[in-house]
């Protein structure tokens, strides 16, 4: 009587987890009308009048972002001011509740979430790794040559981490990376964005877990890279944006300030005191 007691708790458990994905709603599909990502290395990116909330609370209200093509944007905040919600809408993660964005003048809509998807990368600062080999999730399963894969760890500062390998990219990195640090696991998500050869990047906090110096040398050793793609670097350090073409700052889900690093460091302001901040830790 107690197993059946048991197994009827253990199937109500899983009959409530299936009946909760069953309830999950598809994601809507979208006809490929415009295409302005084929046969262009970079693209802009634009946000026009973004509002968007949770089922409790409002996140974004009346955002208006650019990011040109071949421009670095940074766009600064303090946590939980909705600089993740804005990149994940970007990638048709979340659908805004009002607004438009859009690619090169196309709304998002009219691409396709799965053209998008596949030349926008997101960097996340906890990126997702596999019960695998390093190679495999370098390559997810695409044929590289090793050169490339040590060309792209090299420039992710990885050197020093491969020399330590006894079984170089087929050393395997247990679950969710385990067995790298949070640093390594962050420049080996950045080695992989590398290799996609995206027409836009967003890194999101995505060296976080680096030291200063090993982040100085990192986005040094990216610049070349860098140099013609359009990037949107979501940011709490100085280091990582002070190279930015134009600053947004976001303030409880509104951008409260924007323009040059020059522009912001004369108006006084949120930027200004970030800067202060940085500059006295």
């Amino acid at each position: 009587m107690l197993q059946i007691i048991f197994s009827y708790q253990n199937a109500t458990a899983a009959l409530e987890r299936l009946n909760a994905l069953l309830k999950l709603k598809s994601e809507p599909e979208f006809a490929h009308e415009g295409n302005p990502v084929e046969g262009r290395s970079t693209n802009g990116i634009s946000l026009e009048h973004i509002d968007f909330g949770y089922a409790e609370k409002q996140v974004l209200h009346d955002i208006c972002l650019n990011v040109e093509a071949s421009k670095t944007v940074a766009l600064l905040g303090h946590s939980g001011s909705g600089k993740t919600t804005l990149a994940q809408l970007v990638l048709g993660l979340y659908a805004p509740q009002k607004g438009t964005i859009r690619v090169d003048g196309v709304p998002i809509e009219k691409i396709g979430l799965d053209v998008v998807r596949d030349h926008v990368a997101l960097v996340l600062q906890t990126p997702k790794m596999f019960n695998d080999t390093l190679r495999q999730n370098l390559t997810l399963g695409r044929d590289i040559p090793d050169e490339k894969l040590y060309d792209v760890l090299h420039v992710a500062q990885l050197d020093d981490v491969m020399a330590k390998l006894t079984d170089g990219l087929d050393t395997m990195i247990g679950k969710d990376g385990i067995r790298l640090s949070g640093g390594e696991r962050q420049r080996l998500a950045i080695a992989r964005m590398l290799l996609h050869e995206p027409n836009v990047i967003i890194l999101d906090e995505s060296t976080s877990a680096l030291d200063v110096q090993t982040e100085g040398r990192l986005f040094t050793s990216l610049c070349d890279y860098l140099k013609g793609k359009t990037t949107l670097i979501i940011a709490h350090r100085l280091s990582t944006v002070e190279h930015a073409d134009y600053v947004y700052f976001l303030d409880k889900g509104r951008i409260v300030e924007e323009g040059t690093p020059k522009e912001l460091l004369d108006k006084k302001g949120f930027y200004q005191r970030f800067v202060q901040q940085q500059t006295i830790k």
